[in-house]
């Protein structure tokens, strides 16, 4: 179906009331994924950013620091720093390469997996709880409703914020 411009418009308006809904709730939900990583941190003597290490571990088994850094979004010197910590605490391993002897290797010990493993189930748990909450045939919608919500945070994550604080798309010239 092909949309004039007023038609286009007229559809964003009745919008409106869903997009406010959805930005009060973006709050809720990152104050909820912290909480979960806070709490679990708290209980095992870790912060938030070290928690996150061992969660992207869990699924990897192995990664470089130049990974880590790359799947928490900070500097080199940062994740070398988180490494260290956790290293010294006995929650990860380093070792060489057998490919490259150059590259280090990190990897988690056992201790560590079973906080991975711990968060990835307290995260499954969570999810089946929400889909529990909806009718099985809207389950599908609810999903694809999150791979929407993540592609619209990332889109948004190339924007940049002018003078007085407007959004502006970054690319779009």
């Amino acid at each position: 179906m092909n949309y004039s411009e007023p038609e286009l418009s007229s559809n964003r308006t009745d919008d409106e009331p869903l997009v406010e809904a959805g930005v009060q709730l973006l709050p809720v939900i990152a104050k909820a994924l912290f909480s979960a990583i806070s709490d679990l941190g708290n209980d095992v003597g870790l912060t938030p950013a070290q928690v996150k290490v061992l969660l992207h571990l869990g699924t990897r088994r192995q990664m470089t620091v130049g990974e880590i850094a790359a799947a928490l979004s900070c500097s080199m010197p940062a994740a070398s720093e988180l490494v260290d910590r956790l290293v010294d605490a006995g929650h990860l391993l380093r070792a060489s390469d057998p490919g490259d002897r150059r590259r280090v290797l990190i990897a988690p010990t056992p201790a560590a997996r079973q906080i991975s493993v711990y968060l990835r189930e307290l995260r499954e748990a969570q999810v089946r709880y929400a889909l529990d909450q909806l009718e099985p045939e809207e389950r599908p919608i609810f999903i694809k409703s999150l791979e929407a919500l993540v592609t619209g945070l990332t889109h948004t994550q190339q924007a940049s914020v002018s003078s007085v604080g407007s959004p502006t798309l970054r690319g779009n010239d």
